[in-house]
């Protein structure tokens, strides 16, 4: 399975790393260019940005083709506007619909145009509730319920849907999904439920029989790659920062604080052969299996955007003021040199057996 984290315009580093999976994939395949990451992967799924390209590679889109869009929807949806902080989004909403609609409109999580399995993170704002909605018939809420309370997930539009996922608040306005005749629920980016990383919610759907894969665990049997979008610790705060700042700093706190957790739950019940080191408290915790078994090979794929590891481990030499701009989620005048930096780091950190 293939899992595919948020990160406003930062995507462009799963991308990255996607060109690079892809091309080792499609000469191991021996397919050519009729290959797609959709043959490979019986499960994709993303949160936010890591939504819109999950949704583009179910289709069996190339990552040359989800690349031509996120630098046409960069540009053309992260355009400042005049807004009133703290009661209006920054950004429209308008642009960020006519593309996605463009790309998914007409789609529903029941067309057999999703060539693999595909699950979407978003988060239920009207309930508090994360959602991990996906195309997998045998889940407890696809059907319509025969009283008419709810109606089935295979109705969800996949524009609709991936625009939930990346509906981030403070930069883009909600997005209201129906659930019955009666009720419409308002949903928000994926990234403030616990998921901005989705590895745990797939997992789940793998191997939970509530949702009727059953998919068998161990090293052999089941492999899950993690992508990243860019990642680096948060700047110390002063005693002099503003309040607002300090919120918004905490959110994202949470949100880096979530996707640690993850990281290290999937590397404590995982195998991986380019384990990250989690923190001081605990290292890597590499070849020490929770249970004494690994349930599943893991392989996780980022850039921090930390000049001391770019400079450590692959001589890539940056000024601090370069870094700051590559870490917003809403740069787009930085998303070619982010995705040149990634390639760069892609090319050396993924390798196929004896290079």
């Amino acid at each position: 399975m293939l899992a595919l984290d948020g990160g406003g315009t930062r995507g462009i580093v799963a991308i990255a790393f996607l060109e690079r999976i892809e091309a080792l994939l499609r000469v191991r395949s021996g397919r050519g260019a009729a290959f797609r990451l959709s043959d490979h992967f019986d499960l994709i799924g993303g949160t936010s940005t890591g939504a819109i390209i999950a949704a583009g590679l179910a289709l069996g889109r190339s990552v040359e083709q989800i690349k031509q869009v996120y630098f046409e929807l960069g540009p053309a949806v992260f355009r400042k506007r005049w807004h009133i902080p703290l009661f209006q989004a920054r950004y429209g909403s308008a642009q960020l619909g006519a593309i996605l609609t463009r790309e998914f409109g007409g789609i529903t999580l029941e067309d057999p145009a999703l060539r693999t399995l595909l699950a979407v993170v978003t988060k239920r704002v009207d309930t508090g509730s994360p959602w991990i909605v996906s195309n997998l018939t045998t889940q407890p809420y696809w059907n319509d319920r025969p009283d008419g309370a709810r109606q089935g997930n295979r109705h969800i539009g996949l524009a609709s849907l991936v625009r939930a996922s990346a509906a981030a608040p403070f930069y883009f306005g909600p997005e209201r999904i129906p659930i019955s005749a009666d009720v419409t629920g308002t949903f928000v980016d994926g990234a403030v439920s616990p998921y901005n990383s989705p590895t745990i919610p797939l997992l789940l759907l793998a191997i939970a029989s509530r949702y009727g894969l059953n998919w068998p665990v161990g090293v052999e049997e089941l492999s899950i790659v993690s992508v990243g979008t860019g990642r680096s610790r948060p700047p110390p705060a002063s005693a002099w920062t503003p309040s607002a700042k300090l919120a918004v700093d905490g959110l994202r706190g949470v949100i880096e604080d979530t996707m640690s957790t993850s990281l290290m739950l999937m590397q404590w019940l995982g195998a991986t052969q380019l384990p990250e080191h989690l923190n001081r408290d605990v290292g890597t915790l590499a070849g020490e299996p929770l249970g004494g078994r690994e349930l599943f090979a893991f392989q996780r794929f980022d850039v921090r955007l930390e000049e001391s590891w770019l400079e450590t481990y692959f001589g890539l030499p940056f000024e601090a003021r370069e870094i700051i701009r590559l870490r917003q989620i809403d740069d787009a005048g930085a998303m070619g040199a982010l995705y040149d930096l990634a390639r760069e780091v892609a090319e050396r950190m993924i390798r196929v057996d004896g290079e």
